[in-house]
C-alpha cells in the first residue's frame, strides 16, 4: 500500500484520540484539504505535514516513522533501529560533516539548474568559434543542440 495511505491513516487516528474534529484544525489547514489527506486523496507538502503534526501535538517525524512502520508491517521499534543503521552509514560517508556547508547565514546554498557542460564540449564550441563558424553551423557539426551551443558559446576558458 502507498505510504500516504499509511499516514493518512495515522493523522485520523491521531486527530481522533486527541479528541479533534476537523474543525479545530481549521487554523492549520482548510476542511477539505484535511478530509483529502486523511482519505489519501491528495499528496502533502513537509511544511504542511509540520504544521498539521503541530496542530495535532505530536512530532512531525513520529507520524511518518510509525506511518511507515505500520506500511511496511515492522514494529516501531525494528523501523528505528533500521533508520539508526541508515543514519551510520550517512554518517560514515561524511554527510554530517558536510551538512554544514550547504548553508551560508542560514540559508540553503543554491545550485545552479541542470548538468554542466563536459570541458571538452565547451572546448570544441570554443574552437569553432575562434574558426570563424555560426552557432548553428557549430551546432551541427559537433552534433550538439543549438541550446547547448548558446549557453556555452561565450565561455572564456582562460
Amino acid at each position: 500500500m502507498p505510504l500516504k495511505q499509511s499516514l493518512a491513516a495515522v493523522v485520523r487516528l491521531v486527530r481522533r484520540s486527541r479528541g479533534l474534529n476537523k474543525d479545530d484544525l481549521q487554523g492549520v489547514l482548510d476542511q477539505k484539504h484535511i478530509y483529502n489527506l486523511e482519505n489519501a486523496r491528495s499528496s502533502v507538502t513537509l511544511d504542511t505535514l509540520e504544521e498539521l503534526a503541530s496542530a495535532l501535538g505530536i512530532d512531525l517525524l513520529t507520524l511518518l516513522t510509525v506511518a511507515a512502520s505500520l506500511d511496511r508491517g515492522q514494529s516501531h521499534d525494528q523501523l528505528l533501529k533500521h533508520l539508526g543503521e541508515e543514519g551510520s552509514e550517512l554518517d560514515a560517508l561524511g554527510i554530517m560533516k558536510q551538512w554544514p556547508g550547504e548553508f551560508h547565514e542560514g540559508l540553503l546554498v543554491g545550485m545552479p539548474a541542470g548538468r554542466r557542460t563536459p570541458l571538452p564540449k565547451i572546448q570544441a564550441i570554443r574552437a569553432c568559434r575562434q574558426r570563424g563558424m555560426n552557432q548553428k553551423e557549430t551546432a551541427k557539426e559537433l552534433g550538439l543542440s543549438t541550446a547547448t551551443v548558446s549557453r556555452n558559446w561565450k565561455i572564456d576558458l582562460e
